[in-house]
């Protein structure tokens, strides 16, 4: 790359990250296994190009296991790329778009709150893992700059990750940072996201040293303005910086970033609890969506500092040794906010601002080895590994401000008023939050990745075993035990079909109540999650085709009217997937499925918090010539119950549509992009697994970028 351009880079960096971005001080956290995304060039130019759903070559990450081919892996899992983001990732959820075009995961997020679920069991940014380690994620509107891909492992599969701090009872979400490519890149962005929201990205690689052994990629946003959405204004500030090292014996990769958000009239959930309508009632119809209904005072301001580190040592032919470090401090300092309580179906609803700073520390570190061996007829692919997760919990109120309940604002979500004129001056005081709670949590694993029969069969066996220790603010301390099987079998009956069967469990400390409720604080009592898959993989041509079904039993967690959150016996989810992602011929990318998921209260026979039994979604990449590119996606969500089959949430449908171009302007290649989200601007309520909290749907929104490739 020419020096002219390095130097553009830099100083557009400078430009989009501002000068009041930090420096990265702590760096930890590694990831056992160093992705690098392929890419190809087009019309002489490289660009973000894997075919929909990675159907060139169908590789998956599967943790600790390293890669392998989606055919022999005994899981439902599904690899989305950073084309499948950069296409159909909306302004308001990003990350969430992209995830969802695997049909076990559906959206629970808004504007605010990135939160998804995976087979009737929610998640959010703090249970998915990050090059490897959980907990370097932030949960609120979240970074994706430097997002290559993610990889989405559908059920409780603890034996193939590492050791983490909080439950995924559901499945597992990896995802895995860019890393400078063989070829040179420097893309800068100009983006309109609707409202009055402008958006200016750089993203600039380059490998240098005898072989191009060290790679360099810097990644920057910035973002500012009202949103889509009438009131909810955001500042967001992004920067990444990712240094990857690959030698004969050895590979490096660290990424470090930081990022800041200020989100002023957001909202995440609403609240039925005191709607007092016959028991079975529909929730009453989806106010406008198009704006918020918060004062503009309330806000989430709130920055996180990030660091993965991952590093492979080959021993021998036969052995490699690796190491994994990370960090993640997330401060929510600034915390004005309330959740919009309903009373009743004339649309009146009363809010009780408070607030409440907290912040979360998550450190963790481990290694082992990893290697492989022939055994009379079978060939073992093995690890062994040791880690340890720390987890430090910060939050309080600010008795100066709001939390003694002595601020009650009123309004009406169809008439738009809103009472808070007695408020609108009040101060808003930040500090800083005070420990409440440590958790600590060590662990081992041992897995075995077995193939004999000219590899048709795969059989892989995991233990996974923890040891945890919470303290708490009040003195109270907890410590648990558990070990955790997990068992695949896949067998290959020919080359392009593969039926599969497995088993796992899940087993974590006891989660803590979180605000809101009654029993605040409270810390309630593990519970073991168990669960049995099969199902049936199909390749045609670049075609994927992968069937499902499973059954999931773990603790029932939820509320009571009286709004006390506890476990209350059993949840049993039941039902199947059907996954589809590939290329009919050169023209046209598909990638979508449908789900059901029966999801119960074992013992009173309800329907759980929140769990839709029908959901899908289609989307579709058509290429009529090699510069442009139509876009569409469908998605359906069903209908579900809150707070215990007492009032129910509508299904609904929503579509977006839209196009990419690539053009050549004086030698320069421009990408361009328009979409338009929720086409038909559909109001609409949107269910929370495990939840009696809904999320107003986000409105229609229209996107247009342009992309310099220089």
């Amino acid at each position: 790359m020419k020096k002219g351009k390095i130097l553009a880079a830099l100083a557009a960096i400078m430009m989009v990250s501002g000068a009041n971005v930090p420096i990265m001080a702590e760096v930890s956290q590694l990831d056992e296994v160093v992705v690098e995304a392929d890419r190809y060039r087009q019309n002489g130019n490289e660009s973000v190009i894997k075919p929909l759903g990675v159907v060139a070559d169908q590789v998956q990450n599967v943790g600790l296991l390293g890669e392998k081919d989606a055919l022999e892996t005994p899981f439902n899992s599904m690899t989305l790329t950073r084309k499948d983001l950069d296409y159909f990732g909306s302004p308001e959820k990003g990350p969430t778009d992209m995830l969802t075009l695997n049909p076990a995961v559906r959206d629970a997020s808004s504007n605010l709150y990135n939160d998804v679920s995976i087979r009737g069991f929610n998640l959010n940014g703090h249970n998915m893992y990050l090059n490897g380690i959980q907990g370097m994620l932030d949960q609120q509107h979240a970074a994706d700059i430097y997002i290559d891909k993610a990889t989405v492992i559908a059920g409780p599969n603890l034996g193939i990750v590492g050791t983490p701090n909080r439950e995924n009872l559901g499945g597992t979400i990896l995802f895995t940072s860019k890393k400078a490519q063989a070829e040179p890149n420097l893309d800068l962005t100009l983006a309109y996201q609707g409202g009055k929201s402008f958006k200016e990205a750089v993203d600039f690689g380059t490998r240098l040293g005898h072989n191009q052994r060290w790679g360099v990629r810097v990644m920057a946003d910035n973002i500012q303005g009202e949103t889509a959405i009438d009131g909810d204004k955001l500042t967001q500030r992004d920067f990444f910086v990712n240094i990857d090292q690959k030698t004969k014996k050895s590979k490096t990769n660290l990424l470090v970033g930081y990022n800041y958000a200020d989100q002023k009239g957001a909202q995440f959930t609403w609240n039925f609890n005191e709607y007092n309508q016959p028991k079975g009632s529909r929730l009453p119809k989806a106010p406008d969506n198009g704006r918020s209904y918060l004062p503009e005072w309330t806000n989430n301001e709130y920055d996180n500092w990030i660091a993965t580190l991952n590093h492979e040592q080959i021993l021998s032919d036969h052995t490699t040794a690796f190491f994994n470090a990370g960090y993640h401090r997330e401060d929510w300092y600034g915390y004005q906010y309330g959740t919009p309580r309903l009373q009743n179906a004339n649309g009146d609803y009363t809010v009780h601002p408070e607030n409440y700073p907290l912040a979360v520390t998550t450190k963790y570190f481990g290694g082992g080895i990893k290697g492989k061996f022939n055994l009379g007829l079978t060939k073992h692919n093995y690890v062994l590994s040791a880690d340890r997760m720390m987890y430090d919990n910060y939050g309080g109120t600010n008795k100066k401000w709001g939390n003694n309940g002595e601020i009650l604002l009123r309004g009406n979500m169809y008439t738009g008023y809103m009472d808070d004129s007695q408020y609108y001056m009040y101060p808003h005081e930040q500090g800083s939050a005070p420990w409440s709670s440590s958790q600590f949590v060590t662990g081992w694993h041992i897995s075995d990745d077995i193939s004999m029969f000219d590899d048709r069969l795969n059989v892989i066996v995991g233990l996974h075993g923890h040891h945890a220790k919470q303290i708490k603010k009040n003195g109270e301390n907890k410590k648990y035990h558990g070990v955790n099987p997990t068992f695949g079998l896949n067998y290959k009956i020919s080359e392009n079909f593969s039926v599969y069967a497995s088993h796992a469990e899940d087993f974590m400390i006891g989660r803590v109540v979180g605000a809101g409720y009654k029993n605040s604080g409270e810390t309630l009592d593990p519970g073991k999650t168990k669960q049995n898959e099969f199902g049936f993989k199909y390749k045609v041509g670049d075609m994927l085709h992968t069937l499902s079904f499973f059954k999931i039993e773990q603790p029932n967690f939820g509320r009571t009217e009286d709004n006390y959150y506890g476990i209350f016996g059993k949840q049993k989810n039941k039902g199947f997937e059907y996954a589809f992602s590939g290329a009919l011929g050169r023209k046209l990318d598909l990638i979508g499925g449908i789900a059901y998921v029966d999801a119960k209260q074992a013992g009173t026979g309800k329907k759980a918090n929140g769990v839709p039994k029908w959901s899908g979604t289609a989307a579709l990449i058509y290429k009529p010539t090699e510069r442009l590119n139509i876009l569409g996606r469908a998605t359906y969500q069903g209908s579900s119950w809150i707070i215990n089959e007492k009032y129910k949430v509508p299904s609904h449908v929503l579509f977006d549509l839209g196009a990419t171009y690539e053009a050549d302007v004086r030698n320069t290649p421009i990408t361009f992009k328009a979409m338009l989200y929720n086409v038909f601007g559909k109001d609409y309520w949107s269910a929370r697994a495990g939840n009696s909290t809904v999320v107003l749907g986000t409105p229609r929104t229209f996107m247009l970028s342009a992309t310099l490739h220089l």
